[in-house]
């Protein structure tokens, strides 16, 4: 079925934000980055050449920057859950995988990057809203 095999990805979302557990990155705030991918039938959009039939992925950035920027958090758990559920009731998509990650993060061992990757589905009955998976 093309609704679990076709993807809209976005790839590389940069923003800053205030996002970490200690008072000093909640303060000093970092740079992240977020790469979202939205499982959804896209042959409608394709017949039609209808960005009203898929899902636009100026908006899906856009999203993530808003969410992202809009309330610090102390673990970038929370940040991804709370981007899945805003994705999620964008529409049209029956599953998300969300990464997310701070860049340069501080730890003792140097990383270029850490962070979690989420994957969420629409519930069956179709109603907004993520669900484990």
């Amino acid at each position: 079925m093309s609704a679990e095999t076709d993807c809209v990805f976005v790839e590389g979302i940069e923003f800053y934000a205030y996002h970490g557990v200690s008072a000093e990155e909640q303060r000093v705030g970092h740079r992240f980055t977020a790469d979202a991918s939205l499982w959804l039938d896209l042959r409608p959009a394709a017949l039609d050449d209808d960005l009203g039939k898929t899902v636009d992925y100026g908006l899906v950035a856009l999203t993530i920057v808003d969410e992202a920027c809009r309330t610090p958090y102390r673990l970038i758990e929370t940040l991804a859950e709370r981007l899945a559920q805003r994705l999620l009731a964008l529409g049209g998509c029956t599953r998300i995988r969300l990464r997310v990650a701070k860049v340069n993060p501080p730890m003792t061992t140097p990383a270029r990057l850490a962070g979690v990757e989420i994957e969420r589905c629409r519930p069956a009955d179709g109603a907004d809203g993520a669900t484990g998976s």
